[in-house]
């Protein structure tokens, strides 16, 4: 187990968030849980094994694990233990059982990090005295666990030489395509980049998606857009980093709303992420163009992104340029209400593109005619709230 980091930090505060549930590492029924805590990183190795004479906590973590795996359903029998609960929906059974997990595992927080880095204090970030580096964010201090459970009550166990398993997956991508993307894009040390929170009160559990970068050596920093790909590998990344250098190369002309990739982050010549134009978009639904959630939207303004989409599109095509994955939740909506194409080049999704014209001019259309006919015959309600408002996220 990784010592905890010395910092002057303030101490006893715990600031923890459950990122994510890896189900089957051992057994159908094993599960790894993933918590980021004060700035590090704790994995919970879980088991029904693992649980001696404690029938409450077994039927609790049997129906997380039924909703982590995708079985469960809303209205499904309710065991003895849990009788008189009610049911719940899928949702609330893993947040529940995640709240039971934090608070089993506050005693091993407040032991082993019970302060918090300077680069991750709320405090010192809204004050601007704190500049978190994205190395800091993709390789976090980790630490790991087996979490064993006597009488109801939870024992966590540190488990040691456990590194390999958790190692952030780096890419691989052909040597002509690299060389041919420097030509295109900077590559960047995660060193280099700094982590911009909207929400300081984020930087302790939050996923950075929003940095800083220099991207010309010039001195000022520009706002980019961050898609982490330290999570897994990715199979088909020489794919999707020729079509973003199809993006680059053609005579797409700098205005139209399209995301491009303004750099690759590197480690050890090997690819943990990518850099993109940053899109400051609307809070609600992350900004993105939802098909059930259209309700409170003006006609006037569909009719205005379904304008702007088609127009796009149109500037794609003449750039011998396709969408590809044509969707509704492939649009982004920014703060001025302009929408934007995201996730060029790839597949396509059935009921908006047929299979036979997927990846073609032909296929963008299909799928542009049915947003629009989408962004029409939905019903309209007038509504006051706050929903409309832009977002950074983090």
């Amino acid at each position: 187990m990784a010592s905890p980091l010395p910092s002057p930090a303030k101490t006893g505060r715990i600031l923890a968030k459950v990122g994510i549930d890896r189900l089957g590492y051992g057994g159908i029924d094993d599960c790894i849980t993933s918590i980021r805590c004060n700035g590090r990183k704790f994995h919970i190795e879980m088991s029904p094994s693992f649980i001696c004479n404690s029938p409450i906590v077994e039927s609790r973590y049997r129906k997380f694990i039924t909703v982590v795996s995708g079985d469960y359903n809303y209205g499904d029998e309710i065991t003895d233990a849990e009788e008189g609960e009610g049911q719940q929906d899928s949702e609330e059974i893993r947040d529940e059982f995640h709240e039971w997990l934090l608070a089993a595992l506050r005693p091993v927080f407040l032991e082993v990090v019970p302060d918090v880095p300077p680069s991750f204090d709320p405090e010192k970030l809204a004050a601007g005295e704190a500049h978190p580096r994205l190395s800091e964010y993709l390789f976090p201090e980790q630490h790991y666990y087996r979490l064993e459970v006597e009488n109801e009550k939870p024992f966590p166990i540190p488990i040691r030489d456990k590194e390999d398993r958790f190692s952030p997956a780096l890419n691989d991508i052909h040597p002509d395509l690299a060389q041919e993307l420097r030509h295109h894009a900077k590559f960047f040390d995660p060193s280099s980049i700094e982590v911009s929170f909207r929400r300081p009160e984020q930087a302790l559990s939050g996923e950075p998606t929003r940095v800083l970068v220099d991207l010309d050596d010039s001195g000022p920093k520009t706002v980019c857009f961050f898609k982490n790909l330290t999570r897994a590998y990715y199979l088909d990344l020489d794919k999707q980093l020729e079509d973003h250098l199809r993006v680059l190369k053609s005579t797409l002309t700098p205005n139209a709303r399209v995301p491009r990739l303004l750099g690759v982050v590197v480690v050890d010549g090997r690819i943990a992420g990518l850099l993109f134009t940053y899109i400051k978009h609307r809070n609600e639904n992350d900004g993105l163009l939802f098909e059930n959630h259209l309700l409170y939207t003006p006609i006037p303004l569909r009719q205005r992104w379904a304008s702007q989409i088609q127009d796009t599109v149109a500037q794609l095509h003449n750039a011998g340029l396709v969408w590809g994955d044509a969707r509704a939740d492939h649009v982004m909506i920014d703060k001025n209400n302009d929408a934007w194409l995201i996730s060029l080049g790839g597949g396509y999704t059935e009921g908006w593109v047929d299979k036979d014209k997927a990846g073609t001019k032909d296929g963008d259309l299909q799928g542009v005619a049915r947003i629009v006919k989408h962004l029409n015959n939905e019903p309209y309600e007038p509504y006051s709230g706050s929903d409309m408002e832009s977002d950074d996220g983090c």
